[in-house]
């Protein structure tokens, strides 16, 4: 192939961050403690304990529990051993004053002190305090006397979540649009739209339902255990049966599949939780991705792979430097095992004159993408194809000049040019044996030019 004069935008490095070391610290025996179990039943809660011994070789100590004790044939606590670093001292007696909407309180339930949310501020006549529990999304009220401020023992000293630098930085800031499951006996069985109202202490944040049509809650303080991401914003021009979808009911997005095709754009949608079959648009229905490993992974639609004969119509794509993000027409000539013989339409091979032949990986092939109507023209941030240099480049509208003309960027290579009309196209993938249409990319995931 002849490469195009196209730079190649150079590879990012990797950043790196090391861990910090935990202090360790030595309480004599006596010494009236609070343990924090990471396993079992009280994981994340703070157990009030005194010290019985502490043995330098291990790093542990011995400890007997205020309301948890294991009694003996005496009667009294039999000593636990847990590592030191899950050992700290007991937070100095709370003052008086009442706790702040929002603040981050433990609040004390079966003999230990559980991380929670003050729902309400100001005191209530009645002495109690609405508390709420992200990690469970339980709600409970308590008496003013089992509810104090939450504190954090850093480097031997208490620190509140208002003075730690940690309670300001979060994954998902206020005005971020994300998704909250809905569980169902501790298993996930839908997604609904919510939009961060407000960041909380550390990994809990409030969160509001803007489509919630029902009478319950609209809003809700939550564990980011429990969110995600929006998916991907891809719009599919045409659904398979059997593929693995969401389909949008009650507020919503809940798994499920197709399970038959109808017209204008209409599919009967099978839901996996309930097993209810309902039909739904396309504009409903999107294909099913899963947030794995801070990363979004397709569900597998179990399609086999496209297969070409000859004549068929096709379009090819090279690893090659100076080709990325191109698209090359052809046709197809012959398969030959996994590969295919094909004969580009504007590529020439030595002589300038005879059409290029090459034998392409099955990865490297799709079909002639549908001819989607441009009925209005092409707005700014609309990701587009631009017939430049023998093929189709991906790339996104900068600046519209007429209604006939645009200016295109082209990320992976930083450069801007003019196109007229006919040179562009809607940019779509063929992803999982369909066509998907890219929907409008945002500023920040795909930065313009500054001309």
């Amino acid at each position: 192939m002849r490469s195009p004069r196209l730079r190649r935008q150079p590879a990012l490095a990797p950043s790196r961050a090391s861990d910090p070391a935990e202090p360790t610290e030595v309480f004599p025996v006596g010494k009236a403690v609070e343990v924090l179990p990471d396993e079992g039943a009280y994981r994340g809660a703070h157990l009030p304990a005194v010290v019985a011994r502490f043995d330098p070789g291990l790093r542990s100590y011995a400890v007997e529990y205020d309301a948890l004790a294991v009694s003996g044939a005496s009667g009294r606590a039999l000593p636990e051993t847990v590592p030191a670093s899950q050992v700290r001292p007991r937070p100095p007696p709370p003052s008086p004053a009442p706790h702040a909407e929002h603040a981050a309180v433990d609040a004390l339930r079966d003999g230990a002190w559980w991380l929670g949310v003050a729902l309400v501020g100001g005191g209530r006549a009645d002495g109690k305090v609405a508390v709420r529990f992200p990690a469970t999304r339980e709600e409970a009220e308590f008496d003013l006397a089992d509810v104090r401020p939450h504190l954090e023992w850093v480097a031997g000293e208490w620190r509140s979540p208002e003075d730690m630098e940690t309670s300001k930085r979060t994954l998902y800031a206020k005005g971020t649009q994300i998704e909250v499951a809905r569980l169902e006996a501790d298993s996930v069985v839908a997604w609904f739209p919510a939009i961060v109202a407000k960041t909380i202490w550390k990994n809990n944040l409030l969160v509001e339902y803007p489509f919630w049509k029902g009478s319950e809650l609209c809003n809700e303080i939550i564990d980011i255990k429990h969110i995600r991401p929006c998916p991907p914003r891809a719009s599919v021009i045409s659904f398979c049966v059997n593929d693995d979808v969401e389909g949008f009911q009650d507020d919503g997005w809940w798994p499920g599949k197709i399970t038959e095709i109808h017209p204008k754009l209409t599919y009967t949608f099978k839901s996996a939780t309930s097993g209810k079959k309902v039909q739904l648009h396309q504009n409903t229905l999107r294909l099913r991705y899963d947030w794995i490993d801070n990363q979004w992974k397709q569900v597998a639609q179990n399609l086999s792979g496209t297969k070409f004969t000859g004549g068929d119509r096709v379009e090819v794509s090279s690893d090659e430097e100076g080709f990325h993000g191109a698209w090359f027409q052809g046709t197809v000539v012959k398969s030959v095992g996994h590969k295919f013989l094909v004969e580009y339409d504007a590529l020439k091979d030595d002589d300038e004159t005879t059409p290029l032949k090459e034998t392409i990986g099955e990865e490297h092939i799709r079909p002639s993408p549908p001819a989607i109507p441009v009925t209005n023209g092409f707005k700014v941030l609309d990701e587009i194809d631009a017939y430049t240099n023998d093929g189709w480049w991906v790339g996104v509208i900068s600046e519209v000049l007429s209604n006939q003309k645009y200016k295109v960027y082209f990320k992976a290579y930083k450069e801007q040019d003019e196109f007229e009309l006919e040179q562009l196209r809607r940019h779509c993938d063929w992803v999982g044996g369909r066509w998907i249409q890219a929907s409008l990319v945002t500023s920040t995931a795909y930065p313009l030019p500054r001309i």
